[in-house]
This record gives C-alpha cells, structure tokens and sequence, in this order.
C-alpha cells in the first residue's frame, strides 16, 4: 500500500510536514565541499516538495519524483523545479544524468536492491547518492513524560506499518552494486510546535494514514483523540513546545 496517495494524505502533508530540509542540505553542502553549485540534482519520493525546493541552494536545475499524483499537485515551485510521477525503481531519465541523487525519509519503503541499480544508472561517474532521514524520536525539551506517551500510548494505538528498516548498507553488500559506503553523519533538528500543528503532523504520519485508509478510524476521530492527549503538554492553544528530530544522512558515492 502506498500511504502517501490518498489526497486526504497529500493535503495533510503539505500542511502539516515541518521544513527542516535546508538544514540538511546546509550539512550535505558543508561534507561535499561544494564550492558552486552542481548542474543538476535529484530528488526521488520527493512527496510535496520540501526536500526538493532546499535543493536548489546547491543544484542549477533540480528534478523531483513521486510515486503520488496527489503529492505532486502540491508540490513547491512547480514553475521551477521540474516533478514527475514515477517510481523509484524506475526513473524516466537518460543514463548518467545527475550529479547528485537525494531521498528523504523515503528509502525504507523502496525495492533498495532496484532502486540502488537505478540510482547508478541516472548518477554521472564519482557523483553521489545520499539518503537522509528526519525521524520522529519524541524528545520534548523538558517534557520526558512525552517520549513515554509516544512509546507507550501512541505507538500502542497507531503501531507503525512494516518498512525496510533493515537493510544491509555495509560496503561489502553495496560494492558489487557499484557503491561505495563513505559516511554517516548525525544530529538533531529542533522543531517549535503549537497543539494544533503537533496534532496535525501526527495525521500526515504513516502510522496513523493507514489506520484511516484502512476504515479502524477516520481523521476527525483521531485528531479529537490527539487533542484530548495533547493537552497534558500545552498549557494553551497558543503554547509552544519544542520537539527534537533525529536527523541521519548516508553519503554513499558511485563506484565509477
């Protein structure tokens, strides 16, 4: 099932997704050493467009594909960045085209075996693959009762659907596939968040969409769920609370 279809999906996404992505792409620039910017990038399950648009602080042209129509109708700066709807197994692209190829919080729903060959198929010799994830890690400054929550009573009642979390990144299963694993790098991205906009960050979670688009509950129900919660962690509507992302990026490089 693709969690990220439905409209429903999409519309909640756009609104509800933080915008972390420069940071990211700042960290991503500072390793590379870019000192100008590359000809062209890549930015495969590029949902809405939020990793896709901070791309464009280092790449001329800049390409964004997803598997979701509705994701695409929303995406950023359609006027710029040039979208497409494929998947990302097999992308509509002449070999050797890109210098750079990003996935954001999306490579654990992949074929990986696939998509790693069609990644190397589209990147220009020496150029790079890198994935990067901004997960959910419930760490609430000052609050550690709400990393209990999260465990205890959220993931209880909206348990996380099965992905590929455990793929094989070492260089002895990425170097017969052209691949050289070169780094990893870590931290934490705060993001500032009311009751409301938490509560709604939650509906665009995979947990949660599939719950809904699999008729054990509907959004309404959830979000007056989320609200009565919710309150315990916000004294007012107008509180903010701020909530740790963990942040992981691996540079992995064509062989050749």
């Amino acid at each position: 099932m693709n969690y990220f279809d439905p409209k429903t999906a999409a519309e909640r996404y756009s609104k509800g997704r933080p915008d972390f992505h420069s940071n990211t792409i700042r960290h991503i620039s500072e390793y590379l050493q870019l000192d100008k910017k590359l000809d062209a990038a890549l930015d495969i399950a590029c949902g809405t467009g939020l990793s896709t648009k901070a791309l464009l602080e280092i790449a001329t042209t800049v390409y964004g594909t997803d598997i979701s129509q509705e994701m695409l109708k929303l995406a950023s700066l359609p006027g710029i960045i040039h979208y497409t709807v494929a998947p990302a197994e097999q992308q509509p692209f002449p070999d050797t085209s890109f210098d750079l190829v990003t996935v954001s919080s999306g490579v654990h729903w992949f074929a990986i075996d696939t998509f790693l060959a069609e990644a190397n198929r589209v990147l220009k010799s020496r150029s790079w693959l890198v994935l990067y994830e901004n997960h959910f890690i419930a760490e609430m400054a000052g609050n550690d009762q709400f990393t209990q929550w999260f465990l205890d009573v959220y993931l209880k009642k909206f348990p996380s659907p099965p992905r590929n979390n455990a793929y094989d990144w070492s260089n002895e299963n990425l170097n017969p596939q052209h691949f050289d694993f070169i780094h990893e790098e870590k931290f934490k991205n705060p993001i500032v968040f009311t009751k409301k906009q938490l509560a709604l960050y939650f509906t665009t979670q995979s947990n949660i969409i599939a719950a809904v688009e699999q008729n054990q509950t509907n959004y309404e129900q959830v979000e007056n769920w989320l609200e009565q919660e919710l309150d315990s962690f916000f004294d007012t509507d107008d509180t903010t609370q701020t909530i740790q992302y963990g942040n992981w990026i691996k540079y992995i490089q064509k062989s050749s």
